[in-house]
């Protein structure tokens, strides 16, 4: 398969996942994954995924890379803001 069929089956595959989510009445996060056995790469080559193994460590990376994030900024801006009054109000009740 050459790159442009690829890239084109590709967005076909994203594009029909996408109406199906519009057209979902169900509303539960758990039944709105998508996992393709492509991936594609920062400069925009496509890299198939032959085996679970392949698949999982993908998956894997990017549930890291997220939660990461999500440590790193998010939580640690909420600590940051919310800290100071947990602990003001602990010892003004002291």
């Amino acid at each position: 398969m050459n790159t442009k069929n690829s890239i084109n089956e590709s967005l076909e595959i994203i594009r029909r996942a996408l109406e199906d989510e519009k057209n979902d009445t169900n509303k539960d996060l758990s039944s709105n994954i998508l996992i393709l056995n492509q991936k594609v790469n920062s400069d925009g080559t496509i890299k198939l995924l032959q085996k679970d193994d392949d698949i999982n460590r993908e998956i894997n990376d990017i549930i890291d890379q997220k939660l990461t994030y999500l440590v790193e900024n998010k939580i640690e801006k909420i600590l940051d803001e919310k800290i100071p009054t947990l602990l003001k109000n602990y010892f003004d009740s002291k």
